[in-house]
C-alpha cells in the first residue's frame, strides 16, 4: 500500500514538473517571437510616443518570404523597388497606411499581423489600371482626379495631412524637380502625369 502511494505521489511530482517545464518552454517561444511587454498598438501608431520608426525590428522576415507559387516573386519583394519613399520604413507606410485596432481576441503573440495591415487598392491601380505603367490588374482607372484626394493619396504618407502639410505652397516645378531628382525616394511618383502634378500644386496652394 505504501509502495503505491508512493508511485502515485511520484508521478504526480512528474507530471507537475512537466506542465511547469511546457509553461517556461511556451513563454519563452512567445517572448522569443513578440516581446510580451511590448505595447503592440503604440509601436504601430506614429501618433505614440512608443511609436517604432524601424519597421524591420520585427519585420526583418518579411522580405525572405515564399509566396505560394514559388515562381511568384513576394510582392514585399517585388514591389520595393517602385514605391516611394527614402528608407524601407517610410516605403512600409506608403502601402500600409493605417493601423487597425479591430483585434477581437486574438493573442498577443499573433495579434500584430492585424495591426497594420489595409492597403487601399486605389495605390495599386496608380500603376496596374488601364493606363498605369505596370501589368493591368484593373479594368477601370481608379485614382481620383482632383488635388485634394491625390495629395491624400501620393503625398500623405511622408508629408502629413493636406491640412498639415509640410509642402504648403510647393508649385508644380518644384514638385516636379523632386521626382526627377529622386529626393526623399520620390522617383517612382513619375507615374503621375503633369495634370494630376499640377492639381496637388493647388491644392497645396488652397
Amino acid at each position: 500500500m505504501k509502495r503505491k502511494t508512493f508511485s502515485k505521489r511520484k508521478m504526480g511530482i512528474g507530471l507537475f514538473v512537466a506542465f511547469l517545464l511546457f509553461i517556461g518552454a511556451f513563454n519563452a517561444s512567445v517572448t522569443k517571437s513578440q516581446d510580451a511587454t511590448k505595447n503592440l498598438i503604440a509601436s504601430h501608431d506614429s501618433a505614440s510616443p512608443k511609436y517604432d520608426k524601424n519597421c524591420t525590428n520585427c519585420h526583418a522576415d518579411i522580405l525572405n518570404q515564399i509566396s505560394l507559387n514559388p515562381s511568384i516573386p513576394n510582392s514585399h519583394a517585388a514591389m520595393l523597388p517602385y514605391t516611394p519613399g527614402k528608407e524601407n520604413n517610410k516605403k512600409c507606410i506608403w502601402c500600409h497606411r493605417t493601423v487597425d485596432l479591430v483585434q477581437g481576441t486574438t493573442r498577443v503573440e499573433k495579434s500584430k499581423g492585424n495591426l497594420r495591415k489595409g492597403v487601399n487598392m486605389v495605390l495599386c491601380a496608380v500603376c496596374h489600371s488601364p493606363s498605369g505603367p505596370g501589368p493591368q490588374f484593373f479594368q477601370v482607372e481608379l485614382t481620383p482626379t482632383d488635388g485634394a484626394s491625390l495629395y491624400e493619396l501620393m503625398c500623405a504618407a511622408c508629408h502629413r495631412d493636406l491640412a498639415n502639410s509640410q509642402k504648403k505652397g510647393k508649385s508644380v516645378s518644384k514638385i516636379q524637380q523632386a521626382i526627377n531628382k529622386n529626393k526623399g525616394g520620390m522617383g517612382p511618383l513619375i507615374v503621375l502625369s503633369q495634370e494630376e502634378i499640377q492639381a496637388i500644386a493647388d491644392a497645396l496652394a488652397n
